[in-house]
Formats: structure tokens, C-alpha cells, sequence
């Protein structure tokens, strides 16, 4: 599966990517340690084999499709899509992780609404 991840800021239409929802936990703490320090030597290869369609446009307006290309020239986007990508993949990050955590909450709720619901047998005296 993917997520299609739009910008929607206005003055930056019609640039997209789609990313694998399928991370590891290593994958994803490998991520966030890299992309706060900035190590594009980790976040750089990381993304490619995760981002499985781009749409993106450079800065000049020239349109990327092509995942390796985007990141060959990366530092030719304009600085705010260049942006909007990493808080948006932290973002999707994120709330994969939080579906998961609602997931385990339903799960173990309902395991504790249950036990809550059952009688008591009375007993025999």
C-alpha cells in the first residue's frame, strides 16, 4: 500500500508523492534521527526506496516523475516544497504510527469493557 501525500499550498500546485506505509521501526527511528540532523546521506537513500511515485516540480518549474532523479536534484527544488516534503513525510509517519496506537487502544479497551461487563455467578450456600 501507499499514501498519497498532496501539497496544497496554493502557491505550489500540483506537486505530490506517494509513500510506502510499510516502515520498519529501525526505518522510522533511522528517519527521524537523520532528517533533525539534516544527514541527507541517510534520509537521501532511506526515501528513495520508500517514496514509490513523485510528481514534484523544480524550482525552475521543470517537473520531476522520477524518484532517483528527485533526489540527484534535490537541491534544485524550491525551498518551500523542499520543506513541505520532510515535515509531510514526518507527518505520515506519524500518523501511521498513531493508527496503530488507536488500533491498540480499541483492541485493549475492548478487552477491558468486556471484562467489566461480565457477572458475577452467585454462589451456592
Amino acid at each position: 500500500m501507499q499514501i498519497r501525500i498532496e501539497c496544497t499550498v496554493p502557491e505550489l500546485p500540483g506537486n505530490w508523492v506517494d509513500l510506502s506505509d510499510v516502515w520498519t521501526r529501525r526505518e522510522t527511528t533511522d528517519f527521524y534521527a537523520a532528517a533533525i540532523a539534516g544527514n541527507d546521506e541517510v534520509t537521501f537513500p532511506l526515501l528513495q526506496s520508500k517514496l514509490t511515485a513523485v510528481h514534484l516540480h523544480l524550482a525552475d518549474g521543470t517537473p520531476v516523475t522520477d524518484v532517483a532523479l528527485l533526489f540527484e536534484r534535490f537541491d534544485d527544488l524550491d525551498v518551500r516544497l523542499a520543506r513541505w516534503l520532510a515535515t509531510n513525510i514526518m507527518d505520515a509517519l506519524q500518523r501511521m504510527l498513531a493508527l496503530g496506537e488507536a488500533q491498540r487502544r480499541l483492541l485493549f479497551d475492548g478487552v477491558e469493557i468486556a471484562a467489566r461487563k461480565k457477572t458475577q455467578t452467585p454462589s451456592a450456600t
